[in-house]
Parts: C-alpha cells; sequence; structure tokens
C-alpha cells in the first residue's frame, strides 16, 4: 500500500484553465500550510477569473508565462523551492488540432519536455504528475465491455492526442533514465463551471440560452464519459497524496452518453423541443466513436465518483444563466465547425465564410501565415470491419479461433498456403485482404513431442522458417501477426526454485533444452523479438472443457501410465482464447506469459479428473 505523500511548494501550469483552477482552489481551500505557485500564459481558453476563490490567500502565487521557457522554469523551481510539479498546461480542443497542429506539438510536447530538463537539472522534485488524456488510447470498440486499462496500448488517432502520447513517451522516459518521481493521469471528459464554451456542455448551454440550435457533429451517435470538475478535483487531490511513483491512473467513470442525448437532456432543462432544436452538421475528420476507460486502480486509492449526471448538470447550467459574461464575446466559438487560431496576447476566432477553402492570419506584412484549411470530408470515416486469416486449422486452438470468430461475428478464413512457401502466403493475403493474421500453426508431434526427436528437419521447416517466413510476410504488408507459441522454454532453476512462487517473466531468457522442439519454439521466439508487427502469447499446458479433444491436457495424461509430478502453469483456452482475439483488436505486441494465475501438478490434475469425472 503507498504511503501517504505530503507535499510544500507545488508549481501548477496551466491553472488558470478549466480543471486545473477547480484543483487549484481545492487545494487551498483544503490545504493552508501548501504553497500553491500557478504558472500560466492565459491564453484563449484560461481566466484569472477562474482563480478568484484562491487570490486572497496567503499561500497562493500567480505568475504569468510559458511553460516552453526553460529560463523562467528553472528560476520558479529554484526560488520558490518546488518539490511538486502538477502539470496541466495544453492544448486540448480537438478540432483546433486539425487545423493547427504544431501550436499542440510546441505547447504539449516541447513545454512538457522544457518542464522534465527543468526536473532533471534542479534535482528537487519529489512529485511531478503529469495531466494526460483518455484520447491517447485511441477508439475503443463499441461493443467492448472492458475499457481501457492503464497498461492498454496507446493509439491516439488525431493531432491533439498525438501529442499528448507524445508527452507521456517523454515523462516515462524521464522517469526510467533520470528518476524522476513521475505519476500520470489520463481522464475522460470533464464539465462544470469555468470552461471555455469551444467544449460540448458548455457550448450547448450557451447556445441554449441564446434560443440558437444545438449543432451535432455526424448523427450524434458518439459516445462520451463524463465526469464533474469537482469530482475531477477530488481524483487529482487523492492522487497528489496517495499516488504511485512510476504508475498511470485513469480517472473515468463507466456511465456513458450519446452526444444526441447530451443535447435532448440539455434542451430538456432548458424547456427546448429538440426535435427543432438540434441540428445535424457535418462531422469532423475522424471523429472517434468512444472512449471507455477502466477506472478500478483509482478507486482502490479512495476516489470515487460523487455527482449524479443530472445533479452535475444543473449546477453547470446554472452557473452559466449566473455568469452569462464570464468569457466575453465567444460568438466564435459557438460556430458548428470553429476554426480557432492560437495567436499571443488573447482570443482569437475565425469567423470568415465557411464556403472558402483556407483561412489564415498574420500579425504584419512580413510575418509568415498560417494557413488552416478547412477540413472537407463530409462524415468521419470508419473503422475497416475485422477480417482474421488463420492458420492452423486442423489444430486444436486453430479450430478454436474460427469458432470463437463465429460466435462474436468476426469475419475469418483459413490461410490455404503452407508457412514455409512464402509465395502461398503473399496469395492467401491478397486474396483474403486480413486485418489480423493469428497463427495457431506448427508442429508439435504426435502422439508427443517425442516425434520432434527424429524429424528435425520438418520441425525447423515448420515451427522456425515457416514461423519466420509468416512473420515477415505480414510485416511487408502492414499487418499484426498474433503468434500462438509456448511456455515449454522454461525449467526450474536456481534463480525460479519449485515451489517458491517465482515465476518467469516475459523478459527472461529461455532455459530449457531438454527437447528439440523446445529448442525450436525459443529460438523462433529470440528471432520475432526482431519484428514489430508481432505479438507472442505463451500458452502452456492447454486445457479445456472439451474433454473429447485428444490434445487437452487433461485427456493426455488421463491416458498415461505415469506422469512426472511437476507443478506447471496452465492456459485455460475458453478463458483466454477470447481474451487473445481482444488482444488483436487492440494491436497488442510483444511477448506475452498466457498462462492463468498459479501452478497445478499433473497428480492435482490426475485427482481432480478421478474426482469429478471418472470416479
Amino acid at each position: 500500500m503507498a504511503t501517504t505523500y505530503t507535499p510544500k511548494n507545488i508549481l501548477i501550469t496551466g491553472a488558470a484553465g478549466f480543471i486545473a483552477s477547480h484543483v487549484c482552489n481545492r487545494l487551498i481551500r483544503n490545504y493552508p500550510d501548501y504553497k500553491i505557485v500557478v504558472l500560466d500564459k492565459l491564453d484563449y481558453c484560461s481566466n484569472l477569473k477562474n482563480l478568484l476563490p484562491s487570490k486572497a490567500s496567503a499561500n497562493f502565487k500567480f505568475v504569468k508565462g510559458d511553460i516552453g521557457s526553460a529560463d523562467l522554469v528553472n528560476f520558479l523551481l529554484i526560488t520558490e523551492s518546488i518539490d511538486t510539479i502538477m502539470h496541466f498546461a495544453a492544448q486540448t480542443h480537438v478540432d483546433n488540432s486539425f487545423g493547427n497542429s504544431f501550436e499542440f506539438t510546441k505547447n504539449n510536447i516541447y513545454g512538457t519536455h522544457v518542464l522534465l530538463e527543468a526536473c532533471k537539472v534542479t534535482g528537487q522534485i519529489r512529485r511531478f504528475i503529469h495531466v494526460s488524456t483518455d484520447e491517447v488510447y485511441g477508439e475503443t470498440d463499441e461493443d467492448a465491455v472492458v475499457g481501457n486499462h492503464e497498461a492498454s496500448q496507446l493509439l491516439p488517432t488525431n493531432p491533439y492526442s498525438a501529442t499528448k502520447a507524445g508527452a507521456e513517451m517523454l515523462v516515462m522516459a524521464y522517469g526510467r533514465s533520470y528518476g524522476l518521481p513521475v505519476i500520470t493521469t489520463r481522464g475522460n471528459n470533464v464539465y462544470g463551471p469555468n470552461q471555455f464554451p469551444e467544449k460540448l456542455i458548455p457550448k450547448f448551454i450557451l447556445l441554449a440560452m441564446r434560443g440558437l440550435p444545438l449543432p451535432i457533429h455526424g448523427d450524434g451517435s458518439n459516445v462520451r464519459s463524463y465526469l464533474y470538475c469537482e469530482d475531477v478535483a477530488e481524483a487529482f487531490e487523492v492522487i497528489l497524496h496517495k499516488g504511485e511513483v512510476g504508475h498511470v491512473y485513469n480517472i473515468g467513470t463507466k456511465k456513458e452518453r450519446r452526444v444526441i442525448d447530451v443535447a435532448k437532456d440539455i434542451c430538456k432543462l432548458f424547456a427546448m423541443d429538440p426535435e427543432s432544436s438540434i441540428k445535424f452538421v457535418e462531422n469532423r475528420p475522424f471523429n472517434d466513436q468512444r472512449y471507455f476507460l477502466d477506472d478500478e486502480k483509482l478507486k482502490i486509492l479512495g476516489w470515487s465518483e460523487r455527482t449524479t449526471w443530472q445533479e452535475g448538470l444543473r449546477k453547470t447550467i446554472e452557473w452559466y444563466t449566473q455568469n452569462p459574461e464570464w468569457w466575453g464575446d465567444v460568438s466564435g466559438a459557438l460556430l458548428p465547425h470553429p476554426r480557432m487560431l492560437m495567436m499571443p496576447g488573447g482570443r482569437h476566432f475565425d469567423g470568415s465564410d465557411e464556403s472558402k477553402s483556407v483561412s489564415y492570419v498574420s500579425n504584419n506584412s512580413n510575418q509568415t501565415r498560417m494557413v488552416v484549411p478547412t477540413p472537407k470530408a463530409c462524415s468521419s470515416p470508419r473503422k475497416p470491419s475485422l477480417k482474421f486469416l488463420i492458420y492452423g486449422r486442423t489444430g486444436w486452438i486453430g479450430g478454436f479461433l474460427g469458432k470463437l470468430c463465429e460466435k462474436q461475428g468476426i469475419a475469418y478464413e483459413y490461410g490455404k498456403g503452407r508457412l514455409e512457401d512464402r509465395s502461398s502466403l503473399i496469395a492467401d493475403i491478397q486474396s483474403v485482404k486480413p486485418t489480423h493474421v493469428l497463427n495457431a500453426a506448427g508442429v508439435t508431434g504426435r502422439p508427443n513431442v517425442d516425434w520432434c526427436e527424429s524429424h528435425k528437419t520438418e520441425t525447423i521447416r515448420a515451427n522456425v522458417a515457416g514461423t519466420l517466413t509468416l512473420a515477415d510476410v505480414t510485416r511487408e504488408h502492414g499487418i499484426l501477426m498474433l503468434n500462438f507459441a509456448t511456455g515449454c522454454i522454461f525449467e526450474y532453476d536456481a534463480g525460479h526454485p519449485e515451489g517458491s512462487g517465482i515465476g518467469f517473466k516475459e523478459e527472461d531468457k529461455p532455459n530449457f533444452i531438454g527437447s528439440f522442439y523446445s529448442k525450436t519454439k525459443a529460438m523462433v521466439e529470440e528471432l520475432l523479438k526482431e519484428y514489430d508487427n508481432v505479438c507472442t502469447l505463451r500458452v502452456r499446458m492447454p486445457i479445456s472443457s472439451d474433454l473429447n479433444n485428444p490434445r487437452n491436457f487433461i485427456t493426455k495424461i488421463s491416458r498415461y501410465n505415469k506422469v512426472v509430478n511437476i507443478p506447471n502453469s496452465m492456459t485455460v483456452l475458453d478463458e483466454l482464447l477470447p481474451i487473445a482475439i481482444e488482444m488483436a483488436k487492440r494491436n497488442l505486441r510483444g511477448i506475452w506469459n498466457f498462462t492463468n494465475p498459479g501452478v497445478v501438478s499433473h497428480n492435482e490434475i490426475l485427482e481432480m479428473y478421478k474426482a469429478y469425472i471418472n470416479p
């Protein structure tokens, strides 16, 4: 369990913005002994009025400045004796990133790098909390029931989320290379008072207040999860004090809403007719259908969502109706497709005729003009539907995979080519046009692996040459290959004694050379590391509920006269193969120990077989 961390002097970047202002005001209110220094360049979506609750506090200090200024950042860290940084400052509006992406790179990546380097140089930071977004995970499948967890792969789909993912990589690198005590958060959508009305909910509220239609990109079926700002501020309070260094925390909710339903809820609270008040406009490019987070890790620290959607929306509407001029003239932000041109010195909007192909802005005749192309796509391009090409049709796992695809409605075909025949593999791919290739083919030997000892050439041809050829062909075509391998490449040793509970990890080097079969599998696994399109799943002692299958480990050993009683990991195919398909959908890569928790010995299996199947 993590110990409680107590900061002294906290630098909060971007705290005149929406989320960070709520975090700052909360910390000032709850911890008068903490000194809070705010660094903000007061961009278009920042407002000093957001910090009014903290302004009169003795432990509050505001500095106007850019995180991209290394001299300023170093000066503040040293003179203010900063020991903790909460890094919120960023360009965050996705629509803007399609037209002015360099500004996002400058703020989100370069600015983060400046902060990290200052931390390294001063050597006084005890916590660096980096604030990222759920969008770094990319789009969640519409039918997924499990949200992205903190170890999920990052697959950003727009310039904004790409810069946030890039910043995360820098944060992680500084943590590993220099020992910087970093923590990263990834959050769902946040709403509430003080939010600049380029975002969906305040935009809809202000439009409703003016009696104007609510514009919805596309058909409104896109799904988002929304958290009230005070709940999010509390989450950061918990992470600041209880978060573990080196960890990532999702800040999310499992309560999802379609954009069309958000609009209808706001119409209802303003007594507006949704049919006449909602206006469907052309979609933005790559408008991800869904983001879905697994928030269990943060709940373990003690945080939970407190504010219901109805209560939060009511509070937000009350605040905007009481503060209609908080942001001044925001008419440009309320356009269906605002193209905000982020220039130094305040808020600027492009309200030009949207039929024009480009817009530009220039401060003077000598300055290079920033050209912002108007998106021409009239609808969001749909992801290509999944199609699997499976090798190993006659094998146990290969057959099981086909049945799972049928059950999940995934298109699939079995490969006709032989793995060692490159031209036949290419013909398969050109014919099937798969999104993923699943390889469950290979030689294990009949009736057992002893066959491989007397058929070494055939074993090498299938298990080494064939697998490598398939990996090479799929890489050539830009396709992920999910490769079902074996865990029968390890044996207990001094570092992993039997009964110790110390298991072999994915990065451990194979140490079992007791069979030629295992040698070939260890050899090909090592070579596959050089292919960045391969996901290797180490299966060990596969079992399933199908006791009629002769390849089932339970069925096998029940027929043996003698067995070697050694505890082994097990792969329960009924449970893990559906996860393999989910891993393919998420395009995961690398080596994975594809087994259930714990170990079981051969004798234990036989005792259970005797007790439950054949008393």
